[in-house]
């Protein structure tokens, strides 16, 4: 069954957006490169931009589900714009910090909201599809956005926060040709007082589930795991002697074969139980960092990448599917943002511990922990069908529909990509 008109809309709408968007790195860098800050105020800019990320899965979710995923889309997205053109002409360091703060938040406050519309606007039975093809616009977008960010930042550095700003303002101006979000009665009146009552319930409700408890708090864990992508691993490559040209070719690699599997996920799990594809993506996401241990040149760390992102595929788009299928009607977007939140936390707690304890005892030691952790992990997700209410959630699950072919997936006026999804890298909030 194709998918509607409204999800190519959302679809183009977020990769456009992702392209725009200026990654931590480049923003530090553009800063640098006008000496607005130093090499003191540098680390509180891009821990300012990642608390900003972390909170925004949890504002987002609750506030989406509040005035509907729509319309927070459409209203984040003019802030998004002006915030980014504020970096024009701001030169003081404590509005430095507060645009990093507000950036971060905004760059990923639609997240949840994203989520929350591919469910009301596809079938449940095609979640799955339809979420793993969002995240391969995802990582699209977040793929090609260094290589535009690099260009524009040697040739006309403003540009990038004119292209930020336009890739936010062409999302807005997509969402609005969706369909108007649907309310519920108890969601209309009662004032502002009651709607932020209602919010902060709202934020607490997937943490009354012990089968979701149990889920996000291994989410973070293997979050943990994962993120070193961003911290440890470049590290360890250099010190194994890979150059910066030799390290953008390992991790392109992960991107290329997301994008090329991503489609090919709710046919491979078609059939298999809620926690099978999660025990199976902690499992090779674990092995693929545990590589890492014995890798000491571009051959070893590849065969480890490769590893490692068959996790990541298929960790994605399932671990996205196993919070929607559990959430209550019109709790889809704050069910969603407990997940993002719980892997945020893990790129701001666990990016700086592994470092930490690479600096301390050596990298082996560290991709072996790591290989462990990730083990009980999965372990962990096999033994949440001990939980009581495991059996109840599950039975709310659609099975997911095969994806077709990626030529066949696509709508006038998109790119032809496949179907698969990423919370995540998600790519790397960074999903």
């Amino acid at each position: 069954m194709a998918l509607p008109k409204a999800f190519w809309l959302l679809w183009a709408g977020q990769t456009v957006s992702r392209l725009g968007i200026l990654a931590p790195a480049f923003l530090v860098l553009f800063l640098e490169q006008d000496h607005l800050v130093d090499a003191r105020t540098t680390p509180v800019m891009v821990g300012l931009f990642g608390a900003g990320i972390l909170v925004s899965g949890l504002v987002g979710g609750a506030v989406a589900d509040m005035i509907g995923p729509r319309r927070t889309i459409i209203a984040a997205q003019p802030l998004a714009a002006v915030t980014a053109l504020l970096f024009l002409v701001t030169t003081d360091v404590y509005a430095l910090g507060l645009l990093s703060l507000a950036t971060g938040f905004l760059s990923a406050v639609d997240r949840p909201a994203g989520a929350g519309l591919i469910a009301k606007i596809v079938p449940p039975e095609q979640f799955s599809k339809a979420y793993s093809l969002f995240l391969v616009g995802f990582n699209v977008g977040m793929s090609l956005s260094p290589v535009i960010s690099g260009f524009l930042l040697s040739f006309y550095p403003p540009a990038l926060f004119l292209v930020w700003a336009a890739g936010s303002a062409a999302y807005a101006l997509l969402v609005c040709a969706l369909p108007a979000d649907e309310m519920r009665p108890e969601e209309h009146g009662g004032g502002g007082a009651s709607a932020l009552r209602r919010a902060g319930r709202s934020i607490g409700e997937p943490y009354r589930s012990p089968v979701l408890v149990a889920f996000l708090a291994l989410v973070f864990l293997l979050a943990c795991v994962y993120l070193q992508v961003n911290s440890a691993l470049p590290l360890d490559m250099r010190r194994s002697g890979l150059s910066p040209g030799d390290i953008g070719i390992v991790l392109a690699i992960n991107a290329v074969l997301s994008i090329a599997l991503l489609p090919l996920v709710p046919r491979a799990v078609k059939g298999m139980g809620d926690e099978t594809p999660l025990v199976l993506a902690a499992g090779l996401i674990a092995v693929g960092f545990g590589v890492n241990a014995l890798a000491d040149d571009i051959a070893l760390f590849t065969v480890a990448t490769v590893v490692w992102t068959l996790g990541e595929v298929l960790w994605a788009p399932m671990s996205a599917t196993f919070i929607a299928v559990r959430a209550p009607e019109g709790r889809v977007s704050t069910y969603q943002g407990s997940y993002f939140f719980a892997w945020n936390a893990a790129f701001v707690i666990g990016g700086p511990i592994g470092i930490t304890v690479a600096n301390a005892y050596g990298y082996p030691f560290l991709w072996i922990s790591l290989l462990v952790l990730g083990l009980g992990v999965a372990a962990g997700f096999k033994s949440m069908t001990r939980i009581p209410d495991f059996a109840a959630t599950t039975a709310k699950r659609p099975a997911p529909t095969a994806s077709p072919a990626p030529e066949a997936a696509t709508a006038p006026g998109t790119t032809p990509r496949p179907q698969a999804h990423q919370p995540q890298p998600q790519p790397r909030e960074s999903t």
